[in-house]
């Protein structure tokens, strides 16, 4: 699946298909009405009713309004989500904790589950506050399922949330990494990084190498 926008003048763009076929979107030629007519076209093609094979896509957003923009699009009928965590805002002065509030996980990211076609993510990228499609190139790059039930299930159950940043670690600690990339790997713990990120040494690929890595994603070995 291939979306290509491309520029025919100041008054129209037209998205084209895979195939060459173009969805003219004007954008000054329409009156309002016409113009929320075509969005809205557009993005029932997005819907969760819309038969098919649904595939899990990543979108970016322009800003830090993930979750609102999520909640639109399901009332929308659309399958959005944000994995998010808790996390504690830092009090006043000396006083320890604060405030808990639930933020996403991946910051500028929503994902959307669809039906595969150039009309869907044409329809999501004209969301008020969704920048643009993740791929490579012009192609959007689909997400297993398996790999995002794994990312969401971890969200839902606090991996990422701050509580869960371990205590009684220090440098030369025996670790074990319980989430992402390096998941299952042992070490010893260096020192730590900005961020709340922890530098692990471990071995890789054969080789003897610090790798950093989120707190909350360590364990101390007894």
């Amino acid at each position: 699946m291939a979306i290509e926008r491309k520029q025919l003048s100041d008054g129209e763009q037209v998205w084209l298909d895979g195939q060459g076929n173009p969805y003219p979107v004007p954008a000054k030629v329409l009156g309002e009405e016409q113009r929320r007519a075509l969005d809205a076209q557009l993005l029932d093609a997005a819907g969760m009713e819309v038969p098919g094979v649904r595939r899990w896509f990543a979108f970016r957003t322009l800003g830090r309004g993930e979750i609102e923009i999520r909640d639109a699009l399901v009332k929308m009928h659309v399958d959005a989500v944000v994995p998010e965590k808790r996390v504690v805002l830092p009090r006043r002065g000396v006083r320890p904790g604060g405030k808990a509030i639930q933020i996403p996980v991946l910051r500028k990211l929503i994902f959307v589950r669809v039906a595969q076609s150039d009309q869907a993510v044409a329809g999501l990228l004209r969301v008020r506050g969704i920048q643009a499609v993740i791929g490579k190139g012009d192609r959007p790059h689909p997400i297993g399922d398996r790999q995002m039930t794994a990312f969401m299930d971890l969200a839902q159950k606090g991996a990422f949330d701050e509580r869960n940043i371990p205590t009684g670690l220090n440098v030369g600690s025996r670790v074990k990494i319980n989430v992402g990339p390096y998941a299952a790997f042992s070490g010893v713990l260096e020192g730590y990084a900005k961020g709340r990120a922890a530098r692990v040494r471990t071995m890789l690929f054969g080789a003897d190498m610090i790798v950093d890595v989120k707190l909350a994603q360590i364990e101390r070995l007894a």
